[in-house]
């Protein structure tokens, strides 16, 4: 199956070579069954941009492991998806992947912002799009990629702060609490993050991942697993 993945993502890279001034930003989290970007299975997609909303729920196909499940609230029942006790209902993975295209897709020059999307997020998301023959689709709608954890460092590097993940920077910028590990609001707090950092359009760029480079990337913790 790697191999697969590898050779199926690769023919996505390269399709972009540049940010440019006409990418819209959506801002992108998931939630996830662990935190073995190689195995993990997707609960929850979301994204924003500006006042249009994507959020969609997937039926796990493995156990959620108990640290995931204290966290997030996650748990399943009965063939049902609970969060916090509050039953859900939910997608299949090629139904919500294939929702979350489409709202891509109503959007110009789509760049993927999350926070350490590059080492998490994006690396499970194209596992499964490429389980799903999904992940050509996506390449092809999708203009590159941000990742905002490495974007925050960079702009708060003389600044003190210490801990630079999202929940604690909201804080720390926004001087507000939200409710953390919930996917929708994991988004809504990312965006309102980002523009109160207001980063240069140079500044973006240095954090700016095309799809060659991540490519690479996923490649590269493959190829190190073995």
């Amino acid at each position: 199956m790697q191999s697969d993945w590898r050779s199926v993502v690769q023919e996505g890279a390269g399709m972009s070579c540049g940010q440019t001034e006409d990418d819209t930003l959506v801002f992108f989290d998931l939630e996830t069954t662990g935190l073995d970007i190689f195995h993990c299975d997707i609960i929850q997609v979301s994204a924003i941009s500006g006042d249009k909303i994507f959020n969609v729920y997937t039926y796990p196909r493995q156990q959620i492991s108990a640290g995931a499940s204290a966290v997030t609230g996650f748990t399943v029942a009965n063939q049902t998806l609970f969060r916090h006790s509050v039953p859900i209902e939910t997608k299949t993975h090629e139904e919500a992947l294939t929702d979350f295209l489409a709202f891509l897709g109503t959007l110009h020059r789509p760049v993927l912002a999350g926070h350490n999307i590059k080492g998490f997020d994006w690396p499970i998301m194209a596992r499964l799009l490429c389980e799903l023959h999904l992940i050509n689709k996506f390449n092809k709608v999708l203009s590159g990629f941000l990742d905002t954890l490495t974007l925050a460092r960079d702009l708060l590097r003389n600044s003190g702060v210490k801990n630079f993940k999202q929940e604690t920077l909201v804080k720390a910028i926004l001087k507000k609490s939200y409710n953390a590990h919930n996917a929708m609001e994991d988004v809504k707090s990312l965006q309102e993050l980002f523009y109160a950092l207001n980063p240069t359009p140079a500044q973006m760029a240095r954090h700016y991942i095309s799809h060659g480079e991540m490519t690479h990337h996923i490649n590269y913790g493959l190829q190190t697993k073995k």
